[in-house]
């Protein structure tokens, strides 16, 4: 019996240093933590790479870009007020993914105009009947003339 107890307070130890630990890392978590940050620099595009996230690029200006939104996240600005200040400042083409509007609306819609092309396309084709007509019992008594030929042939040892 006794050993029944030492478990079941070891299970009890166990869960609350699981709950603390997961409130500890709930509330490291805030705000204003550098994930925040990293995902808003995931973000933005680095104007000196150009393919590339200020996350990513090595480039000075990105160094510069990834200060200036560390300082902006620990002043408790939210998110969108980072992006648009980035955006006051470089336009649209700072964001690797562009608002659905204006000249980029063409670029969202087009994945979503190709499927429906294909769907079209897929349909129309099913629909269309097939190239094959049906064999005639004047075909087959043909085929059949040619294969007892080619066999004749054969048995009679012309073919190689």
């Amino acid at each position: 019996m006794r050993s029944g107890r030492v478990s079941q307070g070891g299970l009890v130890l166990a869960i609350v240093a699981l709950v603390g630990l997961a409130v500890g890392g709930l509330l490291a978590a805030g705000p204003g933590t550098p994930d925040r940050a990293y995902e808003l620099e995931q973000r933005l595009r680095c104007p000196v790479c150009k393919s590339v996230s200020i996350a990513e690029s090595p480039a000075e200006t990105a160094e510069a870009m990834r200060a200036v939104v560390a300082d902006q996240v620990a002043a408790g600005r939210g998110d969108q007020e980072i992006i648009d200040y980035f955006r006051a400042r470089y336009g649209d083409w700072v964001l690797l993914d562009p608002p659905a509007s204006g000249s980029t609306l063409a670029l969202w819609m087009l994945p979503v105009a190709a499927v429906v092309v294909g769907g079209v396309a897929l349909a129309l084709l099913r629909r269309r009947p097939d190239a094959v007509d049906e064999v005639t019992s004047q075909d087959r008594i043909r085929v059949r003339r040619a294969v007892d030929q080619v066999r004749s042939r054969g048995a009679d040892g012309d073919m190689p």
